[in-house]
């Protein structure tokens, strides 16, 4: 009995942590696709073309993992119905790099991940994998097919997406800094008061009173 309890305890503290673990990845997908696609008003076109490009170089830096994701699930869509092989072959590597990733964030100053293990290399890597397995499979054409759809989708999200976190925080900025500037003007109004004010101070203490 006493060993049938612990085996019981632990498969539900196992059950526990598994929950949490799904629950802890469903909400963090659901912060991701609410930065991704927040709301319909997040969305508007640029001012003029210099502002466009600005806002789509920005948020292709800031959204890059989004799109990766994006253009990923469709390669993944697109093989599922011919070529099932290499669309496990490709979650497998994916996975690999999902790990590579992990341990660059638990390990940020290891020597072995940083020289021997370089993100550029082991990009590259993936990236000759992928080719090679798609190459294989004669799927280049999925690959064709989801950038077709992927691309355009990027392009108008990264240009019509507008960049909240930047845009408000500057102008909230210059706001402050305007209330920064008024204030020490203000500041220096007094003292300059205080300057005036304080010559005719010490000339009424320093003049001689008058007998009574």
């Amino acid at each position: 009995m006493g060993s049938a309890g612990v085996g019981a305890g632990a498969i539900r503290r196992a059950a526990t942590a598994t929950v949490d673990r799904a629950c802890a990845g469903a909400r963090g997908a659901r912060r991701a696709l609410a930065r991704f696609a927040p709301r319909p008003s997040a969305f508007g076109a640029a001012p003029d073309a210099e502002a466009a490009a600005v806002r789509a170089v920005r948020n292709l830096r800031t959204f890059r993992f989004h799109y990766a994701a994006l253009q990923w699930a469709l390669l993944l869509a697109s093989l599922a119905p011919r070529h099932r092989a290499s669309m496990l072959f490709l979650m497998a590597a994916s996975k690999g790099l999902l790990v590579y990733g992990g341990l660059l964030r638990v390990f940020p100053n290891s020597a072995l991940l940083r020289r021997l293990l370089d993100r550029r290399l082991v990009a590259l890597i993936f990236v000759a994998l992928v080719l090679a397995d798609l190459t294989a499979a004669g799927a280049i054409a999925n690959l064709l097919g989801a950038l077709a759809v992927g691309v355009p989708i990027i392009v108008l999200h990264a240009s019509f997406r507008i960049r909240d976190d930047l845009e408000g925080p500057s102008l909230s900025s210059s706001s402050a800094e305007n209330g920064e500037e008024e204030t020490a003007a203000v500041v220096e109004k007094k003292e300059d008061g205080d300057v005036e004010i304080g010559p005719t101070r010490r000339s009424m203490a320093a003049a001689p009173r008058s007998p009574k």
